[in-house]
């Protein structure tokens, strides 16, 4: 006999979901320069920088000014997924340092280009089991130098549940029978 590797938990309540958007900027500034938020950590000698590999701490700000007030960081780590031409892959958190959402974060990944979407896939704190999608596009460009990204955040979250809406919860096996 198999022995049960899960367990099945039926919701008792439907879970409310909350929507945020929010207008952000992504402050990126390259490897060598003052304030550097990114370095190449895999250097690569492939063409288009196939297969390097950087980590980045951008500064999440909120207007399109190096100067604007900083409300969170961008922590993570970008690849060179792309033979010919610049497309880095992207995992990064983005952590809210202060106000409301301080502590909070929100789990991103795709492609870096000029404009593009990431893919929210995860959030905690406020913004627990976060889904949706992050529209950038970029509104400033210094090459080898600094870059400002706008983006549009949507995303969907669970909030906290009251503790009065929580229930009895029953666990139950694959086969749909609470054990003893």
């Amino acid at each position: 006999m198999a022995t049960t590797y899960f367990t099945i938990a039926p919701c008792q309540y439907v879970l409310c979901q909350n929507e945020v958007t929010m207008k952000l900027y992504l402050h990126q500034v390259v490897q060598g320069q003052p304030n550097q938020n990114q370095v190449a950590m895999v250097p690569s000698l492939q063409p288009a920088g196939f297969g390097t590999i950087a980590v980045n701490d951008w500064t999440v700000i909120d207007g399109p000014n190096p100067s604007a007030n900083i409300v969170g960081r961008a922590k993570g780590v970008h690849i060179q997924a792309d033979q010919a031409n610049a497309g880095w892959y992207t995992s990064l958190l983005i952590i809210f340092e202060g106000g409301r959402f301080k502590g909070s974060s929100l789990q991103a990944l795709g492609i870096t280009a000029s404009t593009g979407e990431f893919a929210i896939i995860g959030g905690t704190g406020e913004f627990k089991m976060a889904r949706g999608t992050i529209k950038y596009k970029i509104v400033l460009n210094t090459p080898n130098v600094e870059s400002i990204r706008e983006l549009n955040i949507q995303a969907f979250y669970t909030p906290e549940i009251p503790p009065a809406a929580q229930g009895a919860v029953t666990i139950v096996n694959a086969a749909g029978q609470a054990p003893n």
